[in-house]
Protein backbone atom coordinates (compact mmCIF):
# COMPACT_ATOMS: atom_id res chain seq x y z
CA UNK A 1 0.00 0.00 0.00
CA UNK A 2 1.05 3.61 -0.79
CA UNK A 3 0.74 6.43 1.04
CA UNK A 4 0.53 9.60 -0.40
CA UNK A 5 0.66 12.86 1.75
CA UNK A 6 -2.11 15.22 0.11
CA UNK A 7 -1.78 18.16 2.97
CA UNK A 8 0.39 18.73 6.00
CA UNK A 9 -1.43 21.39 8.60
CA UNK A 10 -0.68 23.46 11.94
CA UNK A 11 -2.03 22.97 14.68
CA UNK A 12 -2.39 26.31 16.76
CA UNK A 13 -3.90 25.49 19.95
CA UNK A 14 -1.92 28.32 22.10
CA UNK A 15 -3.08 30.56 19.15
CA UNK A 16 -0.85 31.75 16.40
CA UNK A 17 1.12 33.70 18.59
CA UNK A 18 2.63 30.99 19.75
CA UNK A 19 4.66 27.38 18.49
CA UNK A 20 2.63 25.15 17.04
CA UNK A 21 1.10 22.38 18.96
CA UNK A 22 1.04 19.66 16.73
CA UNK A 23 0.64 18.32 12.90
CA UNK A 24 -2.85 16.91 10.95
CA UNK A 25 -0.86 15.04 8.00
CA UNK A 26 -3.75 14.59 4.91
CA UNK A 27 -3.24 11.07 2.89
CA UNK A 28 -4.89 9.03 0.97
CA UNK A 29 -3.99 5.42 -0.07
CA UNK A 30 -3.35 3.97 -3.33
CA UNK A 31 -2.60 -0.21 -3.95
CA UNK A 32 -4.44 -1.67 -2.23
CA UNK A 33 -8.12 -3.45 -2.19
CA UNK A 34 -9.85 -0.88 -0.01
CA UNK A 35 -9.17 3.13 0.47
CA UNK A 36 -7.97 5.24 3.18
CA UNK A 37 -8.00 8.92 3.39
CA UNK A 38 -8.24 11.23 6.25
CA UNK A 39 -5.58 12.77 8.04
CA UNK A 40 -3.71 11.91 11.45
CA UNK A 41 -2.79 13.97 14.26
CA UNK A 42 0.95 13.90 15.19
CA UNK A 43 2.72 15.67 18.31
CA UNK A 44 5.45 18.62 17.08
CA UNK A 45 7.97 16.26 18.29
CA UNK A 46 6.83 13.28 16.13
CA UNK A 47 6.24 15.31 13.08
CA UNK A 48 9.74 17.14 13.81
CA UNK A 49 12.03 14.24 13.74
CA UNK A 50 10.31 13.18 10.59
CA UNK A 51 10.12 16.62 8.44
CA UNK A 52 11.56 16.80 5.33
CA UNK A 53 11.80 13.16 4.68
CA UNK A 54 8.71 11.51 2.45
CA UNK A 55 9.38 8.09 3.70
CA UNK A 56 9.37 8.46 7.33
CA UNK A 57 6.08 10.93 6.98
CA UNK A 58 4.45 7.89 5.38
CA UNK A 59 5.52 5.75 7.91
CA UNK A 60 4.11 7.85 10.56
CA UNK A 61 0.84 8.14 8.74
CA UNK A 62 0.92 3.79 8.52
CA UNK A 63 1.98 3.58 12.14
CA UNK A 64 -0.48 6.30 13.43
CA UNK A 65 -3.60 4.20 11.10
CA UNK A 66 -2.27 1.02 12.54
CA UNK A 67 -2.28 2.00 16.43
CA UNK A 68 -6.25 3.27 15.17
CA UNK A 69 -7.09 0.04 13.92
CA UNK A 70 -5.63 -2.40 16.78
CA UNK A 71 -7.50 0.41 19.19
CA UNK A 72 -10.79 -0.27 17.66
CA UNK A 73 -13.13 -3.18 18.38
CA UNK A 74 -15.89 -4.88 16.48
CA UNK A 75 -19.28 -4.79 18.19
CA UNK A 76 -20.58 -8.60 17.70
CA UNK A 77 -23.29 -8.28 19.90
CA UNK A 78 -25.67 -5.91 17.94
CA UNK A 79 -28.32 -6.79 16.15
Amino acid sequence: MKIVITSINFNYKNGYDGDYTSVNLYFNSTGATFNLNGFVEVSKDEYAAAAGDTIKLEDLIKSKVEENIQGTTSDTTAG
